[in-house]
């Protein structure tokens, strides 16, 4: 009896080591199935991208492009390509009028004191003489006289300096070229005080200030009725136009049309650019680094590319939306995606971002 109660101790003790060794085995199964879901789970990410020829494309499969409503079009040429337009003010001459109003009446009064100190000069000789035969005229009637010469001597020389300073800020505000108007009644800006012509102060932007300014422009009115404008080249102008950034140059128009204040925009009128510009739409540019870019569909394998779209500038012509870029940027036979430009940003770095977490 001891024995068979023995056996059946010893029984039960090893079937409870079998039980415990049985559950030990399914947890460790769970968890090595549970971390292998959890490994297939974080592979599901797959890298779109592929080197061609040195370069990185997306090759994303037909679904994929089509569930992303990746979209894209030929690339437009642009109707502006020779119209790279520089903006301006009619400049307001009212100053330099009244410069030269009174400078007429001052260069007047110096002729006229001094036509006086002739004259006055002459009286004193005539009392010198008289004062000399037997004193006829005393000492007290010379001084007099030539206290009087002095003194229109000494207004002369103050109208004469106010001349001086006049022409001085002319030439600061105004530049070298408007000294004509007020030594020369026959210089052809004169026609400027006779609102027979109008003065434009363009500026050239500072991409471009190094260049010459284009010798005739066409002015395009942003307030007044009239039609586009031709203006003729001046010079520089001495002083920076705060409403208007860049370097300023001086144009000359043969009409008076125009606004004086109004604020207009102009073109070269015969352009040296050979280049080809083309047309790029908002939807198409995605940032990246601090510059632009838009996506390429290559149409001989279908993959996408990236292409810079580095010293774009806003399309100007009022019908266009976009942004203007050379065809050295992006041919004119190349597709431009239009919507999904930024989902392809995302998937050119989404796998490289990975790998970085990863490390």
């Amino acid at each position: 009896m001891k024995n068979k109660t023995t056996i059946v101790i010893v029984a039960q003790i090893i079937i409870i080591f079998v039980l415990i060794w049985v559950v030990v085995l399914l947890v460790n199964k769970d968890t090595i199935s549970n971390h292998s879901d959890d490994e297939s789970e974080e592979e599901i990410i797959v890298d779109y991208t592929t080197i061609v020829d040195g370069i990185k494309q997306i090759q994303l499969p037909s679904s994929v492009e089509k569930n992303s409503n990746i979209q894209f079009r030929k690339i437009e040429k642009t109707k502006t390509n020779q119209k790279k337009l520089n903006y301006g003010i009619v400049q307001d001459i009212s100053a330099l009028i009244k410069a030269k109003t009174n400078f007429v009446k001052v260069n007047y009064l110096v002729t006229k004191l001094m036509n006086q100190v002739k004259n006055e000069k002459k009286h004193l000789e005539a009392l010198i003489i008289l004062n000399e035969d037997n004193k006829n005229i005393s000492d007290l009637a010379i001084n007099k006289k030539q206290t009087e010469i002095s003194d229109l001597n000494n207004q002369i020389n103050i109208y004469e300096n106010e001349k001086i300073n006049t022409l001085s800020l002319v030439k600061h505000r105004w530049g070298v070229k408007f000294i004509g108007i007020f030594k020369n009644k026959n210089d052809p800006l004169n026609k400027l005080l006779k609102n027979e012509n109008q003065l434009i102060s363009l500026s050239v932007t500072q991409i471009d200030r190094e260049k010459l300014p284009p010798e005739n422009i066409i002015i395009i009115p942003s307030i007044s009725s009239s039609s586009e404008i031709k203006a003729n080249y001046l010079s520089p102008s001495p002083v920076v136009n705060q409403s208007i950034v860049g370097k300023n140059f001086f144009y000359l128009t043969s009409n008076s049309k125009l606004i004086v204040g109004e604020r207009i925009s102009a073109y070269a009128s015969k352009s040296n650019s050979k280049q080809n510009f083309i047309l790029v739409p908002n939807s198409s540019v995605v940032w990246s680094n601090g510059q632009p870019w838009a996506y390429i569909r290559i149409k001989e394998n279908g993959n996408f590319v990236r292409r810079s779209l580095q010293g774009m500038r806003e399309a100007e012509n009022g019908s266009e939306n976009g942004w203007i870029v050379t065809d050295d940027k992006i041919k004119i036979d190349d597709e431009i995606v239009t919507n999904g430009a930024q989902l392809l940003l995302s998937e050119e770095f989404k796998y490289q971002i990975k790998n970085e977490n990863e490390d």
